[in-house]
């Protein structure tokens, strides 16, 4: 018989505190009396940890305008943008990016370097993210409070650890300790279609609605599946749910020889050895070429019935679908099916984002229990 732990006190008021931030967050102006009947808090919990979010400074109180022309003016409570700061960092085999988002998860810088083969190794890997972050950051910002990574492969989030990344030949790799100590910040992994995810989702306005979420990436040489159910990612018992790029269609016949932007370059060079881009197959399929209309007629036929599957198995409040092949597809509509999904955004970018979405929700985590246990525990 399964019995039920008890959940620690410190947990639920860390929980309670972070519950009442996303509602002052979705809610923004709000008063204290307002927030109290939104969260179903007491007033004087409300008052409490809007005092503590005050003094780590994620909270600003500002005067609301008198209507009655009577009494004290109201106070309403808005977020701080600058209350705290998080990098995201996305790379791949050809360059590698990092951006700069504050508190209301607005991106305040981007910056991006060109990838040699020399520097595909963790060391000269943060090695260049941290130059990139001295430009975003040009002065010490004790506000910068942590750093998340995408990266394609399997992560093992309860090690922080690279299980295998078959893109760099890495396999149980410690990835977040070279970037700790290039960054001086702590470091989060994930996968980087799982943090496209999580910004799709955030941009989306479903990450902390409880509603369900699928990303199908499909790129140049990968395809890979996420989804989140009420707002938390489905990893799977061994971290591998979504990792559907060799999943056998027959004898020798695999799913992304018919969705992938390599596997297809391949198929189309047999009729056109001058084909080298998805964007090249497109051109050809635009001139009524028949090789061309033959191999997307395949590509969207394997599509269509991926679709449904995710569809009829998940049924998610949102199907997104991004990556190279997508980008280059948005702009020859007409050969996807309607109404089945939705287009995220340029899927690099979305990556450093989610990265960075993932790393401020953490350091969030870890702000508000370092002040509890600062104060030993005068929150609650």
């Amino acid at each position: 018989m399964l019995t039920s732990r008890p959940l620690d006190q410190a947990y639920i008021k860390r929980h309670n505190i972070e519950s009442l931030l996303s509602m002052l967050e979705r809610s923004q102006p709000v008063s204290r009396s307002e927030l109290a009947k939104l969260t179903e808090m007491s007033s004087a919990s409300v008052t409490r940890f809007i005092s503590a979010l005050t003094s780590l400074g994620l909270v600003n109180e500002t005067a609301a305008a008198d209507t009655t022309g009577r009494g004290r003016r109201a106070v309403n409570l808005r977020t701080s943008p600058d209350g705290m700061f998080t990098l995201g960092c996305h790379f791949d085999t050809h360059s590698l990016r990092v951006c700069l988002m504050d508190f209301s998860n607005q991106i305040r810088a981007v910056s991006e370097t060109v990838l040699s083969a020399g520097d595909l190794t963790p060391e000269r890997l943060a090695e260049i993210a941290a130059q990139q972050a001295e430009r975003l950051v040009p002065q010490a910002n004790d506000r910068l409070r942590g750093a998340g990574l995408s990266v394609s492969g399997r992560i093992d989030n309860r090690t922080n650890r690279v299980s295998e990344s078959r893109a760099f030949e890495w396999m149980n790799l410690d990835l977040a300790s070279p970037f700790s100590r290039a960054l001086g910040l702590p470091v989060l992994v994930e996968n980087d279609v799982r943090a496209c995810l999580t910004w799709e989702s955030m941009r989306l306005g479903m990450l902390d609605n409880d509603q369900d979420c699928a990303y199908l990436y499909l790129g140049r040489a990968g395809i890979g599946f996420a989804n989140s159910v009420g707002g938390s990612i489905v990893r799977g018992l061994n971290n591998s749910a979504g990792e559907i790029e060799e999943s056998l269609l027959g004898i020798n016949e695999r799913l992304d020889a018919h969705l992938m932007e390599v596997s297809m370059v391949s198929r189309a060079r047999t009729f056109s050895p001058s084909v080298n881009s998805i964007g090249d197959i497109l051109k050809a399929h635009r001139m009524g070429l028949t090789w061309a209309r033959l191999l997307m007629d395949d590509f969207t036929a394997y599509l269509s019935i991926l679709l449904q599957l995710i569809r009829a198995i998940l049924d998610p409040h949102c199907l997104i679908l991004g990556g190279d092949i997508p980008d280059a597809l948005r702009q020859t509509p007409g050969l996807l099916p309607e109404g089945q999904f939705s287009f995220g955004e340029q899927f690099e970018d979305a990556c450093a984002r989610g990265a960075a979405v993932i790393a401020m929700r953490y350091a969030l985590h870890q702000c508000i229990k370092d002040a509890m246990d600062a104060e030993g525990d005068s929150m609650g």
